[in-house]
């Protein structure tokens, strides 16, 4: 049997996992400084979304927990 730190440490573990490595690109070298700069923002954002996906997801699992919860002590409690 687990401890409910146990479990939400493997809750964690599990939402918040690195992205799996992208396959290698063909060797496409920028042709300008302008290509190269968005390049690098538009990476940059993918990291970010899939950060915010992560979170989301996080807080979306949060919060069906929270309203399951609800609804046992609902359900339990004497009326």
């Amino acid at each position: 049997m687990t401890t409910l730190r146990e479990a939400v440490a493997r809750l964690t573990r599990r939402l918040v996992r690195p992205a799996p490595p992208r396959p290698p690109r063909p060797d496409a070298q920028p042709c300008c400084a302008y290509e190269l700069v968005t390049r690098q923002m538009l990476e940059d954002m993918r990291a970010e979304l899939a950060e915010l996906k992560a979170r989301l997801n996080g807080l979306l699992f949060m919060l069906a927990g929270a309203l399951l919860v609800d609804i046992i002590l609902r359900l339990v409690r004497p009326g």
